[in-house]
């Protein structure tokens, strides 16, 4: 998951290991939990050098003389959330004492550096062995860098006859099987029941081409009709939705929508109004009006109508960086795995609803995550020992950490059991996500492009400023985001 995106801000960088050494090393400090401030010099492909200063735990793992080290980066997508870490740990712990050739070590960066981090230890010559989980976005930020995984499935007679041959497909690179098929994650609108019975209001549908009755009336369950729920279901300090004269936006203590974790670039909602690769030709950039809509719309909802709380709002005290999950928002539109950061004691009863559609056609992006062997490895095949394990006999428990709808059709029905044990006593109808499926966006929105590192900055400074300058003119914005990305695309392409 590119997931991308999501730690809080008090969490920067925690690893479990030395960030400055991926391979094996001297013997590391015991395994105490001491805070150190590092200063890391990163070197980036554009000649200069950027200084991080970086929160690091200390490492908890000395290498062992008689085993293989084989190291595993978490945090290029999803992984490094705060709750995430203790299961990683326990899952690591299981796996080492399931036998005696291998120790597997982590390293977990945060979202919002593992990129720049991950670039650092390839150009100083410490590659990681297994980076995962990790989706089309991560991997499309290193080309090239990923091990053609064909030779060792063949080797090892590694079996994929469970695995659907299309989700093979939608892994491989130029030809080149970048990763197994580890889990999908269709997305879906993330309801908190609670809410929606407090302002009377019917819950959105959960089938493909159902109605919405609103004011007694069935309309379709579009974007303007989720806008309008959304209204409803913003609240002021006064009690005052956001429908009504006298609404205080400047006091908003719950509202009706967040797109969940994608302030960090418009190109991921935008999807939801249509499919798109913002490439045309050789190498031009272009956005369809589907993607200006969807712009647009999001920074109307955010800034004329105050259902979408704005970047300070996301991360201020109430929603607390999380913003679905803090009890304050009533639908939050996310993918599959954001299952994984759900807090059951803030949302009592979770449900789930089919993505809106945008002129009759609905969208439901679709992240794929997988694990990845890095070319540069210094153990592949004990690597691929430990990925056979992160897809048969360990997968079920990645799944209840990272939430993913199992590639294998043999292990789905055990992830939804644990899904509903997970959120009992709510009675989630996880049918959903299966229904959205045929709806993913083709072409994907992680898909590379070019100049892709410096293009993905230009998207983040755009949803940047989208989240927080209210007097922003859009088209204008956007107009100048076009030139800005077919000079990136170009600069790439001398």
């Amino acid at each position: 998951m590119d997931k991308k995106l999501f730690a809080a801000a008090s969490l920067l960088v925690i690893v479990a290991t030395v960030l400055a050494a991926c391979a094996p090393a001297p013997a590391a400090p015991a395994p105490t939990a001491e805070k150190v401030i590092v200063k890391e010099t990163v070197a980036v492909p554009v000649k200069e050098t950027v200084v991080v200063q970086q929160t690091v735990l200390a490492p908890t793992a000395t290498p062992a003389k008689d085993r293989v080290q084989v190291y595993w980066y978490i945090g290029l997508g999803a992984g490094a959330q705060p709750d995430q870490i203790a299961p990683e740990k326990a899952w690591v712990d299981k796996f080492n004492k399931s036998q005696n050739e291998i120790q597997l070590i982590t390293i977990i960066v945060d979202n919002k550096y593992a990129r720049d981090n991950l670039t650092a230890q390839l150009a100083a010559g410490n590659a990681p062995d297994i980076v995962g989980p990790v989706g089309t976005a991560g991997r499309a930020a290193f080309p090239g860098a990923f091990l053609d995984l064909e030779p060792l499935v063949k080797e090892f007679k590694y079996d994929t006859s469970d695995i659907d041959p299309a989700f093979m497909q939608f892994y491989k690179v130029e030809g080149k099987l970048e990763g197994l098929p580890f889990a999908i994650f269709p997305s879906m609108i993330f309801v908190n029941v609670d809410l929606f019975k407090e302002a009377k209001l019917d819950l959105p549908p959960q089938k493909v081409g159902e109605k919405y009755k609103l004011d007694g009336k069935d309309v379709d369950w579009d974007f303007d009709t989720l806008l309008e729920v959304a209204k409803r279901l913003t609240v002021d300090k006064n009690g005052n939705d956001a429908t009504k004269a006298n609404f205080d936006p400047k006091n908003v203590v719950q509202w009706g929508f967040v797109p969940q974790w994608v302030t960090d670039s418009p190109r991921w909602f935008g999807t939801y109004f249509g499919a798109f690769y913002p490439v045309e030709g050789t190498d031009k950039a272009v956005l369809p009006d589907s993607e200006k809509a969807g712009i647009q719309w999001y920074y109307d909802a955010m800034w004329k109508y105050y259902v979408l709380p704005n970047q300070a709002a996301q991360a201020g005290d109430l929603l607390k960086g999380n913003a679905f999950s803090s009890g304050k928002v009533a639908m939050g539109l996310s993918h599959l795995w954001y299952t994984c950061c759900i807090d059951t004691k803030n949302v009592k009863d979770l449900q789930v609803a089919i993505v809106p559609s945008y002129k009759g056609k609905i969208t439901s992006k679709m992240h794929g995550d997988t694990f990845a062997i890095m070319k540069d490895s210094k153990h592949p095949k004990e690597a691929f020992k430990v990925y056979s394990y992160m897809l048969g006999e360990g997968a079920a428990d990645l799944y209840k950490i990272y939430g993913g709808l199992p590639a294998r059709k043999s292990q789905q029905a055990a992830f939804f059991k644990d899904l509903d044990a997970k959120y009992a006593p709510s009675k989630v109808n996880w049918q959903v996500a299966i229904d959205m499926i045929p709806f993913m966006d083709a072409p994907n929105h992680e898909l590379w492009t070019p100049n892709y590192n410096k293009a993905e900055d230009a998207w983040k400074k755009l949803g940047s400023d989208l989240a927080s300058n209210p007097k922003l003119d859009v088209n204008k914005r956007v107009a100048d985001f076009i030139v800005e990305l077919d000079a990136i695309y170009k600069e790439k392409a001398k």
